[in-house]
């Protein structure tokens, strides 16, 4: 190649990597101007509830009343979003205590038990199981499900451990079909397939020489998983567990088909109750003016910022444990 040739190609491929950057700030500018726009818009298409009611009221009130013709022939109008906040979080918090043992374990024996034959077809299995869509659970849990979750694990909890924390002592068999516990068991089952991929990808970069070293200096499998594959990829695991809850927090058309959408803060965890998608969800049909809709704006700028304290919390305990990491 003549110098001549061997100029043209540099700079071709300056051009190129040039433009390339170019296209990465383009894409990456697009994605922070539209967070921008989502916050700008949530903000201001709630602005008018908080001219009759301030934020505080709102975040911590569990009364949500509408259309109610008082003495004076006024119109009764409060809102309250610690209703749904708490579901929003019981329900999440529910999935992830479900979901992220069973997960974790289940990555663990992908990787380091399972045998190849068997490894890969369960893996394409929990990915195809992350693509159902939601609808198709949420049919599922009102069919079959619930009436196998109330006979069974609910019985089991009401009588045991609702002996001693009475949000758990509801019986399970009373009419009500839908309640706070089955949305977040059925949360688990969707999020647990996510956990259960990126695991497993994590676990899989841990070295083997890792492992065949620690086993040849006299340790079990066991043990070498334990002290050696779980604590080098914790980083990971922690970053999947958190993952799945911030869309265990956003879900919406399954929570809102088995958990009942029912007023107030329920007192046992068998009762129905409602999230913020899932009251969003179930209102939006019926919002009639500004204020009821700003009303349910507010709403999902409560659950942004509620999503986006978690993705903050995934990427400062990432980082800190990859800091800890490095350090050991």
């Amino acid at each position: 190649m003549t110098s001549t040739q061997l100029n043209f190609s540099r700079q071709r491929n300056a051009s190129a990597d040039s433009l390339f950057r170019r296209l990465l700030a383009v894409a990456a500018g697009a994605a922070g101007l539209l967070l921008l726009v989502v916050t700008g818009y949530l903000i201001a298409y709630s602005a008018p509830l908080w001219a009759i009611q301030s934020p505080i009221s709102f975040l911590t009130s569990p009364n949500w009343t509408t259309g109610i013709l008082q003495a004076d022939g006024s119109i009764l109008e409060t809102y309250g979003a610690a209703s749904p906040i708490f579901g929003t979080a019981v329900t999440s918090l529910i999935a992830v205590l479900f979901a992220a043992p069973i997960g974790i374990f289940g990555a663990v024996y992908l990787v380091e038990f399972a045998p190849r034959r068997l490894a890969v077809p369960l893996a394409f299995l929990v990915e195809l199981i992350a693509a159902i869509p939601s609808v198709v659970f949420g049919l599922w849990a009102v069919g079959a499900l619930s009436t196998s979750l109330r006979d069974s694990i609910e019985w089991w909890i009401a009588a045991s451990i609702g002996q001693i924390v009475p949000w758990l002592s509801e019986d399970p068999t009373s009419p009500a079909s839908d309640s706070v516990f089955r949305a977040g068991f059925l949360l688990a089952i969707m999020i647990l397939p996510m956990i259960v991929a990126v695991s497993r990808e994590f676990l899989r970069s841990v070295p083997i020489s890792l492992r065949e070293g620690y086993i040849g200096m006299g340790a079990t499998r066991w043990e070498a998983i334990r002290d050696v594959v779980l604590p080098t990829a914790r980083v990971g695991l922690i970053g999947a567990v958190l993952l799945a809850l911030g869309r265990a927090l956003g879900e919406t058309i399954a929570v809102t088909m088995v958990i009942g959408n029912a007023e107030g803060i329920p007192s046992s965890l068998f009762l129905p109750g409602q999230t913020l998608a899932s009251k969003i969800a179930s209102n939006i049909g019926e919002a009639s003016g500004p204020i009821q809709l700003a009303s349910l704006v507010s709403l999902a700028l409560a659950l942004f910022l509620l999503s986006l304290t978690i993705s903050l919390v995934v990427r400062l305990s990432l980082r800190r444990f990859a800091r800890i990491t490095a350090v050991s």
